[in-house]
């Protein structure tokens, strides 16, 4: 009897102790995945990618944190209704959501958002979404303006899109200032109304920034919108042109035929590579006279 007690406590033992291995192993299982997750995570955002993707990317997790951030106030607010007696908002009713823009935040946010639970409405002077990373090319004719646009109602046609900007914010009141540019003929007007929303979506993006260099403002063409490219391009075209003429010194069509590019961020890179391209390959095509003027 005392060897059988003997060995079923031994049992007892071995099988705590087999029970505490199998949990310590779990663990250290559980830790070594979630530090290769964090690791993956890490070297994921380090590694080199297209700026084009780059910009997705950030577009994706930006979208991603509204979308949770909507839901998740959006449940706390239909859990209080239910709850609440003095509250007297019928809790299935559409919250009206504004979304200012339609920029790459607002794009992105428009593909995913649930229009079963919001009333979407879209705010911007521009009814199409710009596929920024192409403009450099649509400046100087590598692809199409119509290409590199996309309209904003074919992205989500279950919102509503108003071409207005706003002009003023009163969040004491839940509403937005707009105003709308209305022409007939040669004569324009200004319609002025008011938004009102229970969610507002700023996603307008940013101006420019000249970091204070002198004449920049004054003398150069910016490169955001597809007006830009377009009047990038005609200049370009003009360019050549003006130091086709006849009478002109070499020097007046060097300086004529002289770029400079401000800045040597990702637009900027990007613009003398296809302005590089363009001289190079239609250069020879269309003005082969004058490429030894150009710099």
């Amino acid at each position: 009897n005392t060897n059988t007690e003997n060995e079923a406590a031994y049992s007892v033992v071995d099988g705590e102790n087999l029970a505490t291995v199998e949990e310590e192993q779990e663990r250290d299982a559980q830790k070594v995945k979630t530090t290769s997750a964090t690791d993956l995570e890490i070297a994921r955002a380090l590694k080199t990618r297209a700026y084009p993707l780059f910009l997705m990317e950030k577009a994706a997790v930006i979208v991603d944190d509204i979308l949770e951030s909507l839901s998740t106030q959006s449940d706390i607010q239909i859990g209080s209704a239910s709850t609440s007696i003095s509250q007297s908002k019928d809790t299935t009713q559409k919250e009206r959501l504004v979304i200012l823009g339609t920029g790459w935040g607002a794009a992105a946010l428009l593909k995913q958002i649930d229009a079963s639970r919001f009333d979407v409405t879209v705010i911007s002077p521009r009814n199409f979404f710009l596929f920024t990373p192409m403009l450099a090319g649509a400046s100087v004719g590598t692809v199409e303006y119509r290409s590199i646009i996309e309209p904003v109602r074919d992205i989500n046609r279950k919102a509503k899109y108003l071409e207005a900007t706003a002009t003023c914010i009163d969040i004491s009141k839940s509403s937005i200032s707009c105003e709308s540019v209305v022409c007939a003929g040669s004569s324009c007007t200004i319609e002025d109304f008011e938004m009102e929303y229970d969610r507002l979506i700023v996603s307008v993006g940013a101006q420019t920034n000249t970091f204070g260099i002198p004449g920049v403002r004054e003398h150069c063409c910016f490169l955001k919108q597809v007006e830009d490219a377009r009047k990038i391009r005609n200049a370009i075209v003009n360019c050549f042109e003006r130091a086709n003429l006849p009478r002109l010194s070499d020097e007046e069509r060097e300086s004529i035929l002289t770029f400079a590019v401000i800045g040597a961020g990702p637009t900027g890179i990007e613009f003398a590579s296809e302005l590089r391209d363009f001289i190079e390959q239609d250069g020879p095509k269309y003005y082969p006279s004058l490429l030894k003027y150009v710099r």
